[in-house]
């Protein structure tokens, strides 16, 4: 029996600590309840952005929807890779693949091939 898997990708802000009238801009990956967050090193001014939508509110901020796009679309084609390869899906397995840090990992079943 095939178990259901869930994945979600929203993007959400934080109080930038150096300027109190800015919001950090993160992405949050969450497969099977388990969470991993990216930041994305934007910001944007608290009244620009739109929380329920999690997407900035005006026509300025184009060029930022734009990216936050792009990000979505990259983290899902991560995901949509490591389906392919039949490879553990986790949230910081999809975050690795993402950043590209992912080049030396190995599955349970390589490192039992590879012991025997």
């Amino acid at each position: 029996m095939k178990t259901k898997s869930t994945f979600t990708v929203i993007f959400f802000t934080r109080k930038s600590r150096s300027n109190p009238n800015q919001l950090s801009i993160y992405v949050r990956v969450t497969v099977n309840g388990k969470r991993a967050e990216i930041s994305l090193k934007r910001n944007i001014a608290n009244s620009q952005w739109d929380a329920y939508k999690g997407r900035g509110n005006t026509e300025k901020i184009r060029a930022l929807n734009t990216y936050l796009d792009q990000v979505y679309a990259k983290l899902l084609q991560s995901h949509k890779e490591l389906l392919e390869e039949d490879k553990i899906i986790s949230s910081d397995a999809v975050k690795s693949r993402y950043l590209g840090e992912n080049g030396n990992s190995k599955t349970l079943r390589e490192l039992i091939s590879y012991h025997n």
